[in-house]
């Protein structure tokens, strides 16, 4: 069984051979003929001006030269629509028409079928909204929509639309459309005090305009809708349902996730978000009105280290954006604040100092530190006089939870100005309220601030480790998945303890077992290094790259005398490793007599061996 239990590998094989590498790939990226077997174009993991991102029809794997991205279809489609193996492999099943086979659990094939509906109902649902925006009834929203001045692209891409003041007229459309009652109602998109009579129902969106929202798969899970007057609430969004979860999702994440800018802007709410689309700023998502939760950092982090959080200026903004910070920084992003002066939101700001200044002001957002001193100092100044007790207290526990020593002793000098102090007493300070929160003991004599941090504890977790592999090894089994000839000649002669120990080992015998089976090729080599990280990559990128490259030999023959080549390298190696440890018994004069004889030979042994194949790997 392959990934996931349901989906074996004959089933990977069709969604692959379904799904064209080329063709998937030019949904993307513009690519143009460079060689004689490989297609370039400008990759769309970095920018560049030079085209690097190369892309082999007849192995179906792509490789970038240049920020070293690399795989097969499945690799492109995780790497591009940032999804896990399982949900890269369901979203080409899809795109391909293959069926995958159907689990033997009922109620999840029951939970499937549901949500399948609940989509098709939420999909006709946004076509109804988006037709009704240009209809007679639609007039008002359209007039709203000029005076915000969003652009007739910008309605299309984000596919806005308008609910009219009618109490069932999405209902009514849904029903025409042959769905259920139940299901729309499980939808949220209506309620009702009773669920089995249709006339008890009615439209939760009414007189709003309307603004679908995606998951990270380009799905439509759910909808919000915001009055074009100051009627309140000014939004409503749809409940939780079975595809929809608050706090899971961030409103035009299915856009920002293919921008090559490498950040994400976080703003609170949908019109910031289009209007700074709208700036030229297509790396920005909303929190949808919310705090940023752990599921929504996460989501970010998954696409990029860099976050920059732009909420509104006001109380519950800012309140929301140190939470935000918090949890963001405890997923491991760089974090920093874009403020806003002269505006309550991003919205106003653009409209009044337009797009290129906003995009300005982004790359002056101040990092997490900065903006937490700020803060404390700007919460404590009260008709321009500081209170200073309350500022050093805010200060130093903002201090104290950096565990950077060193950005520690930094910020002290700053917060010590504003104080009026010894920048050696704001530390000290800090590093005692630091000590106090981990309940470390102070070492006699020994400063605060020069405390050892121990290292984060090493995991045990096999897929996290870090393997070390040669450029050779890597390269001969590139070179023996090029044909079951190449592997047939020389089987003879592989050894698996030729290569690295550890990861290299046994996917070398896993490679072996296939070519004994006929099996091994590109493919299977890069699911073998689906989940390893070696020399400080990703295995399967590595062998990407192998395999693009061995794609430039012209025939079995030249294949065959490159394996040769490559098996004599690592081989080499070994026996050299083998020589190094025989030739230290030698030096040792404890060893006995008989054991240096032994020594000896076997010296002389690998000295021959050790000759024979350079004449091989020259």
């Amino acid at each position: 069984m392959a990934k996931g239990n349901l989906i074996t590998a004959d089933v990977i094989d069709e969604i692959k051979q379904r799904n064209e590498i080329v063709s998937i790939i030019e949904g993307y990226v513009h690519l143009t003929k460079k060689s004689s077997s490989n297609l370039f174009g400008l990759c769309p993991f970095h920018s560049e001006k030079t085209p690097s991102f190369s892309v082999s029809p007849a192995k179906q794997i792509y490789y970038c030269f240049g920020c070293h991205k690399g795989g097969d279809v499945v690799h492109f489609i995780m790497d591009i629509e940032k999804l896990s193996y399982i949900e890269a492999l369901r979203y080409l099943a899809e795109k391909g028409g293959v069926s995958l086979p159907e689990s033997d659990d009922a109620e999840y094939r029951k939970r499937t079928e549901l949500r399948k509906e609940i989509y098709s109902i939420n999909t006709e649902a946004a076509r109804y909204f988006y037709k009704c925006l240009s209809s007679e009834e639609g007039k008002a929203a359209r007039n709203y929509i000029s005076r915000r001045e969003l652009e007739i692209s910008t309605i299309k891409r984000f596919g806005i639309g308008y609910a009219p003041d009618k109490w069932k007229g999405l209902l009514e459309h849904l029903i025409s459309k042959g769905y259920r009652y139940d299901m729309i109602i499980l939808s949220g998109l209506v309620k009702s005090s009773d669920n089995r009579k249709n006339d008890n129902g009615y439209d939760l969106f009414r007189n709003r305009l309307i603004f679908p929202i995606f998951d990270q798969m380009g799905r439509i899970i759910a909808f919000g809708g915001r009055v074009m007057d100051d009627s309140l609430p000014k939004y409503i969004n749809s409940p939780e349902t079975p595809v929809y979860t608050k706090g899971r999702h961030l409103y035009g994440f299915n856009i920002a996730k293919t921008s090559k800018a490498g950040k994400m802007l976080v703003v609170e709410g949908y019109m910031d978000l289009l209007s700074i689309y709208q700036a030229g700023v297509d790396y920005v998502v909303a929190s949808l009105g919310t705090a940023l939760t752990e599921q929504q950092a996460m989501l970010l982090r998954n696409y990029s280290e860099e976050v920059i959080i732009c909420y509104d200026t006001d109380a519950a903004g800012q309140a929301a954006t140190m939470r935000g910070l918090d949890i963001l920084k405890k997923k491991g992003c760089k974090v920093s604040v874009l403020k806003i002066k002269d505006a309550k939101d991003p919205d106003e700001f653009i409209r009044k100092h337009g797009s290129e200044r906003f995009r300005a002001i982004i790359d002056k957002a101040l990092p997490l530190l900065d903006y937490k001193l700020l803060k404390a100092y700007e919460d404590n100044l009260k008709d321009d006089i500081l209170d200073k007790i309350g500022y050093q207290d805010n200060a130093c526990n903002i201090l104290a939870a950096e565990e950077n020593i060193v950005v520690r002793e930094l910020y002290s000098v700053r917060v010590a100005e504003n104080l009026g102090v010894s920048s050696d007493n704001i530390l000290a300070e800090a590093d005692r309220r630091n000590r106090i929160s981990s309940k470390q003991p102070v070492p006699s004599g020994t400063p605060a601030y020069s405390q050892e941090i121990k290292p984060d504890e090493e995991t045990d977790d096999d897929d996290q480790k870090q393997y070390f592999a040669t450029r050779e090894e890597i390269m001969l089994l590139c070179v023996l998945a090029y044909s079951h000839n190449v592997f047939k000649a020389l089987k003879e002669e592989l050894v698996i303890d030729d290569f690295s120990e550890g990861i290299m080992r046994r996917i070398a015998d896993n490679a072996f077992e296939m070519g004994n089976l006929s099996k091994l090729n590109d493919a299977s080599l890069l699911a073998f290094g689906e989940d390893y990280m070696v020399n400080g990559r990703k295995l399967a990128e590595l062998f990407a790259s192998g395999c693009m490259k061995s794609g430039e030999i012209t025939d079995e023959t030249e294949a065959s005398e490159e394996a040769k080549r490559l098996n004599a390298k690592i081989r080499i190696r070994r026996l050299l490793s083998e020589k190094e440890t025989v030739t230290e018994v030698l030096a040792n004069n404890s060893v006995d007599t008989k054991e240096k004889n032994e020594a000896k030979k076997r010296l002389l042994e690998l000295t021959r061996e050790i000759n024979k194949y350079k004449s091989i790997g020259l």
